[in-house]
């Protein structure tokens, strides 16, 4: 009797075993084995492939464009330095020198007073 009951609870949970997988999925949600479901998947796996890829493909590049340019860097000759020496001006230079300078600020002192001078006027 004790066998027999167990053979038909075993039957019972092997019957009800497909029967309580088989859910019905949410609107809109496709179910498992459905092909449009499935090719749809495939695809998004493959653009996500493909972006990755893409994305690995620009650091690649990006990582190479630094690295030529380091290189390029570091093959320049370095400019050599040429010291300056200022030239030595007698007396008569310096004081030629200093008057040319002040004559140029009279002169843009002077530009400048004209344009305050015509802001300044009387509207009319």
């Amino acid at each position: 009797m004790r066998i027999s009951f167990l053979l038909a609870a075993l039957a019972v949970v092997t019957a009800a075993g497909p029967a309580a997988a088989q859910v019905m999925p949410y609107p809109g949600q496709p179910y498992i084995g459905d092909p449009m479901a499935d090719q749809l998947r495939n695809r998004m796996e493959i653009q996500r492939q493909a972006s990755a890829e893409q994305a690995a493909f620009a650091r690649q590049h990006a990582t190479e464009a630094r690295l030529r340019a380091l290189e390029i860097e570091a093959a320049r000759q370095p400019e050599p330095y040429i010291r300056r020496e200022l030239p030595l001006r007698s007396p008569e230079q310096e004081r030629q020198a200093r008057e040319q300078a002040t004559a140029r600020r009279e002169a843009v002192v002077q530009g400048v007073g004209q344009i305050d001078d015509w802001l300044a006027r009387t509207p009319r």
